[in-house]
This record gives structure tokens, sequence and C-alpha cells, in this order.
């Protein structure tokens, strides 16, 4: 009788929690705790991204200055033509062709997966792979592709920079998104800098391909 006295008088000040109530509450924690992380390891992949393209554009605007020492600046014309990848290959450290067809920047159109836009619509089904041989892969795995252009303007919209330089910052891995890990560079009359310093990049709008120097301006992904 007492040890059942007792045992009512511990459940009235301190009552239990029923199993429904216990599942309920681990459901909240999982689902807090899921959401917390996800947040944390898309910021810890923007971080790499960013880390990444800085050190990219570090080494391709050293590789462009030596150049020009050599060469003089780019409206001279080696910025106008196929052999600018020549160029590049003996100034990036270890880098190597990979030229027509051979697996740098593979075909995406026969898939329809693509090089993604920012705003997550209209994939980039272009057959990159088979459309341009002046491509490198430096030592680092990061792809690079040169665009020659007709002059050197420095028009965007009439697309008559000296040249652009697209950049896939981690090769063939997801996301192969423009403005996560895909950028584009230009070279005008003076040198190399880096698209978007006058252009929009907003992750719900922007195709994401003037994303470079608002990622380098900021030191961060902040869109």
């Amino acid at each position: 009788m007492f040890l059942e006295k007792e045992y009512k008088t511990y459940k009235k000040f301190f009552p239990a929690f029923t199993l429904a109530e216990v599942l309920i509450t681990l459901v909240v924690i999982g689902v807090i705790a899921a959401i917390t992380i996800s947040a944390i390891i898309n910021q810890t992949y923007k971080q790499e991204f960013v880390s990444k393209l800085k050190k990219a554009y570090s080494a391709i605007s050293l590789a462009t200055n030596l150049i020009i020492a050599e060469e003089g600046l780019p409206e001279s014309g080696w910025a106008l033509t196929d052999g600018i990848y020549q160029l590049y290959k003996v100034k990036l450290v270890n880098a190597k062709e990979c030229g027509y067809n051979t697996g740098c920047f593979e075909q995406h159109n026969t898939t329809g997966t693509g090089y993604k836009h920012l705003r997550g619509y209209d994939s980039d089904t272009t057959n990159y792979n088979t459309l341009y041989k002046n491509k490198l892969i430096l030592a680092d795995g990061v792809q690079v592709m040169f665009y020659p252009g007709s002059s050197c303007d420095n028009n965007w919209i009439n697309d008559t920079f000296c040249a652009r330089i697209m950049v896939d910052i981690n090769g063939m891995k997801k996301p192969n998104t423009f403005g996560r890990d895909v950028f584009i560079f230009a070279i005008n009359r003076n040198g190399l800098f880096p698209m978007g310093c006058n252009y929009s990049c907003e992750a719900k709008t922007s195709n994401g391909y003037g994303c470079a120097c608002r990622v380098l301006r900021e030191n961060g992904m902040n869109y």
C-alpha cells in the first residue's frame, strides 16, 4: 500500500510523456536538424566555390599579364585567334590540352542535363565538347575554354570583347551551373577582368553569365 501511494504521488507531480509525444518531439528535432545541416552544407559548398574561383582568376590573371609582357596588349591581335589557348597553355602551370571531342566540357545536349542557368531553367544544351577546340585542363582540375573575338570593342551586348574565357572550377562535377561553378572572364584591350561588373547577378532572374565580378567583389555568393 505504501509503494502504491508513493507511486500515485510521484505520477501526480511528475507526469510521464506518452509514446506519441516522444515521437512527435523527435520528428520536430529531426526536421530542424535537417534544415540546419542542409543550410550549413550549402554555405560550405558556396565558400568552396568562391575559393576555387579566386584561385582560378588569380592564375589566369597572372598568365594574362605574362602574355601581355611578351606579346603586347590584347588588341594587338593575339586574343583574336584560336592560338590564344596555346599562349595560355605555356603560362598556366601544368595545363594540358583538352581539344575536340576529348571529354573536356562533355557533351550535354543528348541528355538534356546541360549547363544550367542560375535562375534554374533554360538549360544550356550547347555541345561544348565538340564545338570548340581551344580548351585546357589545369593541374587542379579546373576546365578552361577560350572564345576568341572578332575585334576589341569591349562591347558585351554586341559580343565584341577581344576574347572570353569560360571556366568550370570543379571540372565535370555538378552543379554545372553558371554563377555557381561555371563563370566567365573577358579580355578587353587592356587585359583580363571578371564578367558582370555592370550586369545583374540575382539567383531568381539572372542566367549567371555575369556573376564572376560580384562573387570576387563581395568574396561570397550572396545570392
